[in-house]
């Protein structure tokens, strides 16, 4: 990995923020195959309390799932999956379980170009009694349907995706 690589400095990986018009594809490859670490620049998790609430980040671009870039020092997707829960909406979190991987050609579509968001999920073991995080706004612990209908962020459709797979991995459904 190069110096540029590590955003100048700060703790990020990789700077991967998607400006206005830029066209990134992003596949879903499944769960078959975890690329390695070296090449993850996300994850993103999908907390689920017992009852089958989703535990959500109030963010500046809206509601959202926990999650974010991997950082310097970090070796392990499950690592960035329980700082950025805890960073984002003061949970902690029980086994996590691998939902998909999704590639990104931000970085442009040679093979050694590509890069990936990992989804994780799991169960709530602890909610902080503060809601207010430096990460985010707050958090809300929502149904489903209602996460979606406020998801702003990106694709409903593929979120919706993304909640439910996780979701039957978690239960089993």
């Amino acid at each position: 990995m190069s110096k540029s690589d590590f955003n100048d400095g700060l703790r990020l990986r990789k700077k991967t923020i998607i400006q206005t018009g830029q066209k990134v594809n992003f596949v879903d490859i499944g769960s078959s195959f975890l690329p390695a670490f070296e090449k993850i620049t996300s994850v993103l998790v999908v907390p689920f309390t017992k009852d089958g609430l989703i535990v959500c980040a109030l963010l500046d671009r809206g509601i959202d799932l926990p999650g974010g870039h991997v950082e310097v020092g970090e070796f392990t997707c499950e690592e960035t999956a329980r700082r950025e829960v805890m960073e984002e909406v003061g949970v902690t979190l029980g086994e996590l379980k691998l939902v998909k991987v999704i590639q990104s050609d931000y970085y442009g579509s040679q093979p050694e170009q590509l890069t990936y968001i990992v989804v994780m999920t799991g169960f709530v073991e602890d909610i902080f009694t503060s809601e207010r995080t430096h990460e985010s706004m707050g958090r809300s612990i929502i149904n489903i349907d209602k996460f979606i209908s406020l998801y702003q962020a990106g694709d409903k459709n593929d979120m919706r995706q993304i909640v439910l797979d996780a979701k039957s991995l978690v239960f089993g459904i």
